[in-house]
């Protein structure tokens, strides 16, 4: 009977893995979103930044070199206790304003609203410490426009960025879009054409192979079947109207999974003609973990978020969530992705332990690496379809890291699905924040210096935060 169910579990995880390689391989042709439009949709970008001297300089940088003129940026400083404020002020030459609220959300005191004076389309929220989601709620309170991008503060946009997120949302059916996000140390060069380079270390090359797959190959994959149950808190857009009727951000370990979810459920009970799109071609650089401890903190935080949201919405799943995303979340996510921890690799030994034959589990394991390095083989295509290209040794390097990975640095995902699972029982609230270095291969036609003056840099040399 054990053989049978896990013959089974392999079936059906292997029936949603190849739906991950096909449906992105055979629907994406290249940029669909690339047109440049000539009426800009306004649009505003909340930055909740707590503690964020190290990193924030890089984000203010990349928002003042998109290429869009009809936007707002509003860095929500929630309580920092470093010299986040102080840098602000150094970099923005700031100054008190007055700005309309709309008195729809609830958040912690502001202290103060300031504009700066050489970037009058940037805004600092000096608030008491709430944590992201009442800093989002805040700068929703504030906005002007109908679009809210909600950026991190360790990210940065991409030039054309908000672009691409014009193009998508003359669409108004769209309510809500998740944009591209990569390891923005495996890029080099000039934001205006950032570069992908993998001569970087291990963990931060795991880190970019799993971003190409989850972003190319999973959320194109569930926005077709429209099932995407996460826009990534690193960025994402929301129409103002959803977020104001959906009650804004709830405080919970895992905000941006739990604000998509309110939104999908809106709009399979209330507005079955909206949608929610991904926005491969909107794109940001996030700067990820460089050690293995600040990795695990972050991944366990994105397993309590997905077990909190699994408790919260997985009676009504069926009902108010629809099919697709239902089946997508209980039986890829939860009861492959958790239950079975990591099914690709271990199912095999599960079968060789049983004693039940060592010529099917050795089958099985061969399969399962294969179609782990067809899915690499994939995702990488994808990225190529969208314009960003290897050098030749870097496809060396690339060639020799992918079946290593497979056999090395996806055994983690054991790790940080159980631990994250058992802690979010233990303590679902502890928030460990991760460790931000600031570090930054781009560079920018510009630079700003410590009065908020914009100055030519030399792009030969590599810039660090």
């Amino acid at each position: 009977m054990g053989l049978i169910i896990t013959i089974c579990l392999y079936c059906v995880f292997f029936i949603f893995q190849a739906l991950y390689i096909f449906v992105p391989l055979f629907t994406v042709k290249g940029n669909r979103f690339k047109e440049k439009l000539d009426k800009e949709k306004g649009m505003s970008v909340l930055i909740p930044a707590y503690n964020e001297e190290n990193i924030i300089k890089n984000c203010i940088q990349a928002i003042l070199h998109v290429d869009y003129k009809n936007y707002e940026a509003f860095i929500i400083n929630d309580g920092s206790t470093d010299k986040t404020m102080e840098l602000l002020q150094s970099l923005l030459v700031l100054e008190t304003v007055e700005k309309e609220k709309a008195g729809k959300l609830k958040h912690k005191k502001i202290k103060g609203i300031y504009q700066s004076t050489v970037y009058p389309n940037i805004y600092v929220i000096d608030k008491e410490n709430g944590g992201k989601a009442d800093s989002l709620n805040a700068g929703i309170e504030y906005a002007k426009f109908d679009n809210i991008i909600t950026l991190d503060a360790d990210s940065s946009l991409d030039v054309n960025s908000l672009q691409a997120i014009n193009s998508a949302f003359r669409d108004e059916k769209v309510i809500a879009a998740g944009g591209m996000v990569h390891i923005g140390q495996t890029f080099h060069g000039d934001y205006t054409n950032p570069k992908p380079v993998f001569k970087v270390s291990n963990l931060l090359k795991f880190q970019f192979i799993q971003y190409l797959a989850n972003f190319y190959l999973y959320k194109i994959t569930q926005t077709k079947f429209n099932a995407l149950a996460i826009i990534s808190g690193a960025f994402g857009v929301f129409k103002k109207d959803a977020l104001f009727e959906v009650g804004g951000y709830r405080i919970t370990v895992g905000e941006d999974m739990d604000i998509t979810m309110r939104i999908q459920r809106l709009i399979k009970t209330k507005y079955k003609d909206r949608k929610i799109l991904f926005i491969p071609e909107a794109v940001c650089f996030t700067e990820g973990p460089e050690t293995l401890r600040d990795l695990f903190k972050q991944r366990i935080r994105w397993q309590k978020a997905f077990i909190d949201c699994i408790i919260i919405y997985g009676k009504s799943l069926f009902t108010k969530f629809g099919l697709s995303m239902s089946l997508f979340l209980l039986v890829d996510s939860l009861l492959l992705g958790t239950l079975t921890a990591f099914p690709t690799l271990i199912i095999p030994f599960i079968i060789l332990f049983s004693g039940n034959g060592a010529h099917l589990a050795l089958m099985l394991f061969c399969f399962s690496f294969s179609l782990g390095v067809f899915q690499s083989i994939v995702a990488l295509i994808i990225t190529n379809r969208y314009g960003y290209k290897f050098k030749g040794f870097d496809r060396v390097r690339l060639s020799l890291f992918v079946p290593f990975e497979i056999v090395t640095y996806r055994f983690l995902g054991v790790l940080f699905n159980t631990f994250g699972t058992v802690g979010y029982f233990i303590n679902k609230n502890s928030w460990n924040k991760v460790e931000r270095v600031g570090t930054n291969n781009q560079t920018y036609s510009s630079d700003l210096s410590s009065d908020g003056k914009v100055v030519p840099i030399n792009r030969n040399k590599k810039k660090v935060g």
